[in-house]
């Protein structure tokens, strides 16, 4: 009796981890993608440093926008870009994109094959987040009166400073 219970605890245990794991995977980019039935994007560090950079200058002036995608990130590679404040975490960052038609549909995209992902604090201390999705589509065109922008509303107080 005693060795079924532990079995059967050791189950649970294991159980309970494979569960966090896969929660944990599909809290970032390429877990939502999987989640998806989408293909894995490689992490771009050309991509990466222009997120690190927007978001840096976000932060810097207390703003969300694409300042600058049409004129420095889209012809520099980038075809798409989310941006979003108050996340602590990539996992909230990723989750709020998610729940947003839009955002979703950046992430979602099969004419990518690479990302880059930012964060940056302001000084008082709201963090900014940025991703730039490219390498599978040309640049947009100088002067295109569309692209792939989103801009994610502050997440609710409770969400911005809670540890995930």
């Amino acid at each position: 009796m005693r060795i079924r219970r532990r079995i059967a605890g050791f189950c649970l245990i294991a159980l309970a981890l494979s569960a966090a794991a896969s929660v944990a995977r599909a809290s970032d980019l390429n877990g939502f993608r999987a989640a998806h039935g989408r293909k894995a994007l490689k992490v771009s560090a050309h991509l990466s440093s222009m997120a690190y950079a927007h978001a840096y200058d976000l932060a810097r002036r207390g703003a969300l926008d694409h300042a600058g995608f049409f004129t420095s990130r889209g012809p520099d590679g980038a075809t798409a870009e989310n941006v979003s404040y108050g996340c602590a975490s990539e996992s909230c960052a990723i989750a709020q994109w998610a729940a947003s038609a839009h955002h979703r549909a950046n992430m979602l995209r099969t004419d990518v094959s690479s990302y880059g992902l930012g964060s940056a604090l302001s000084s008082s201390g709201t963090r900014y987040w940025v991703m730039e999705l490219g390498g599978g589509a040309p640049p947009p065109a100088r002067g295109r009166t569309h692209a792939y922008l989103e801009e994610a509303v502050a997440a609710p107080p409770q969400a911005a400073h809670k540890k995930r």
